[in-house]
């Protein structure tokens, strides 16, 4: 590896394939690399061009930790670049870019053009009022606005957060795009993501995924590139798997250049658009701000944009280069591993996704034998993060597969146990009955507060409580909502922490997942034969066995939760005889 003492580079969100791009890309040109991450094993942390590995506090979780690490951390060494590699650190590290101790050296573009980009509804207006194609968009802030505009979408339509990164009650939650196919669907999705900002809705845009990936030093485009997207995780849309270099479009590189000019931008960035190359017609669907995840394709085809950054940020310009190389071919081996398992089980929704056929299946496998295909992670002169990749890709089916016969074996057993249970229910009235899970802020604590509204009166005693060390900590605020159209008021309460008096007090447990169960079975052994599944066991009504934690998923999570309690509940209920 090659480094120099004159500049030190440190690049953030290791646990990223393009932070792995990005150390490996500076370290060729002779920079000295640092890479941090708030995870432990990074994918980055493994290569050799790596000389220091740092971890930080996850800023999504306490972002003044966060800060103040990195303040120490940039205070404290000699760097010359720091690398933000997403928006959960680069949001963070807006407010350090004026701090004179920074001395300008975090790669973050103009504050008030990041806010553009990083807001969707903000960069769907300056598109519009630049000319610029957009799906057809409706901002919305409350519920009510959805009736209001409801018969101005086709579904599907398309529900997205204004940013990515939700600010939430407790915490602050990448979220991720939904589709809805009617009204219903529309109205439960809007509501959860509203607990996080402001939503905007779109009339769904059929195309291909395209990206102009860019250069720009004060609004002026210095260097371009153009990708095509082939397989995306999930299928409707999302991150892509595999992916090509193609010729730059003019049409998408002029809407680049207009949007990058009104913007002021300096730095890199990536605006995706969807393209339908019948009729040569597209729109603009967002702007990346930072590197993006086919950033391996671009280097791979000579358009290295993190050396391109460090040109323009530190030496002052960027070093005139060729046109990158086309037909190059660009795969991330788990993500792709996915995109097969999701078109095999034909999991996107029906008119969503074209699936390939057998043909262009086999098409696309075959290409990795091309000398025109890389590996986004997979490299032959810096092989350890690829063998860690492959590693962690067997590891995680065979862990799959155990937890498979696991969960059957466990199934069966818990099938003995809950006619056990019901026995006992039906045998007497519990003088204490108690619920558990992890938190005691969903799922134990709609289990408590709905068998009060079901027996209000009665000397049997319910408690719940959870495996959180923390405790008085307020209900979700989605599940209060959602426990609260089932008419459950879960207003006012206070998690607890399980404690010994309480399971020896209780005559009755009950767990929601085998985890917890497992838990018992540790730390109580003397309870586990009074200690049951909450979940049903007769799936003909389509509800689970285990009951999942929705907490920060869906609104739609969140009401399949309460289905499957409520539901568990009214059999306890009903078993237990009267007074």
């Amino acid at each position: 590896m090659r480094q120099s003492s004159a500049h030190r580079i440190l690049v953030l969100d290791g646990d990223t394939v393009p932070a792995l791009s990005v150390a490996r890309s500076l370290s060729q040109k002779g920079l000295s690399v640092d890479i941090a991450s708030h995870t432990p094993k990074a994918i980055a942390n493994y290569s050799r061009h790596v000389a220091n590995k740092y971890r930080y506090p996850n800023p999504l979780e306490d972002e003044s930790e966060f800060l103040a690490w990195c303040g120490e951390i940039i205070q404290n060494n000699n760097y010359s670049l720091v690398i933000p590699v997403t928006e959960r650190t680069m949001i963070p590290m807006q407010v350090l870019v004026n701090q004179p101790h920074m001395g300008g050296i975090i790669a973050i573009p103009p504050l008030d053009a990041l806010a553009t980009a990083i807001d969707k509804s903000k960069t769907v207006k300056l598109a519009t009022s630049l000319g610029l194609p957009v799906p057809e968009t409706f901002l919305v802030e409350s519920i009510e606005q959805v009736d209001k505009i409801s018969e101005k979408l086709e579904y599907p339509v398309v529900i997205k957060p204004t940013c990515s990164i939700g600010d939430g009650k407790n915490t602050r939650t990448q979220l991720v795009v939904e589709y809805a196919f009617n009204i219903q669907e529309l109205l439960s999705q809007v509501q959860h993501c509203l607990n996080f900002g402001s939503v905007m809705i779109q009339n769904y845009v059929k195309g291909v995924g395209v990206g102009i990936e860019l250069i720009a030093d004060r609004g002026e485009i210095q260097y371009a590139f153009q990708h095509l997207r082939l397989h995306e995780v999930p299928l409707t849309g999302g991150g892509s798997s595999l992916r090509t270099s193609v010729p730059i479009e003019p049409s998408l590189l002029e809407a680049s250049r207009k949007l990058i000019k009104a913007l002021g931008w300096h730095g890199v960035a990536m605006v995706e658009f969807k393209w339908n190359p019948e009729d040569a017609s597209f729109s603009i669907m967002e702007i990346n701000g930072r590197f993006w995840g086919s950033l391996p394709l671009a280097v791979a085809a000579k358009a290295d944009f993190p050396a391109m950054l460090f040109e323009l940020l530190v030496e002052g310009s960027v070093k005139p280069r060729p046109p990158a190389k086309t037909d190059v071919y660009c795969r991330v081996l788990s993500r792709d591993i996915q995109w097969y398992e999701h078109v095999l089980r034909r999991d996107a929704p029906e008119g969503l996704f074209q699936y390939p056929s057998r043909h262009v299946l086999i098409k696309d496998i075959l290409r990795m034998f091309s000398f025109k295909h890389s590996f986004d992670v997979q490299k032959i002169r810096d092989p350890i993060p690829g063998l860690v990749d492959i590693a962690w890709i067997f590891s995680g089916y065979f862990s799959r597969v155990r937890n498979l016969l696991g969960e059957r074996r466990e199934h069966r057993a818990r099938i003995g146990d809950w006619d056990k249970a019901t026995s006992q229910l039906r045998a007497d009235v519990p003088s204490q009955i108690c619920f558990l899970c992890y938190g005691n802020i969903n799922r134990s604590a709609l289990a408590e507060q709905y068998i009060r509204t079901l027996m209000p009166v009665t000397d049997m005693k319910v408690v719940s409580a959870g495996f959180h060390l923390e405790q008085n900590r307020p209900a979700d605020p989605v599940m209060i909502e959602v426990a609260g159209e089932a008419g459950v008021n879960m207003q006012g309460w206070s998690s607890k922490l399980v404690t010994a008096e309480m399971v020896a007090e209780s005559d009755i447990i009950f767990v929601m997942e085998h985890m917890h169960y497992r838990n018992i079975q540790e730390q109580y052994p003397s309870a586990v034969h009074k200690t049951f599944l909450l979940g049903k066991h007769d799936s003909s009504d389509g509800l689970g066995f285990e009951i999942s934690d929705p907490y920060g998923k869906t609104r739609g999570v969140y009401e399949q939760c309460v289905r499957e309690v409520t539901s568990s509940i009214d059999e306890i209920v009903n078993l237990i005889p009267t007074k």
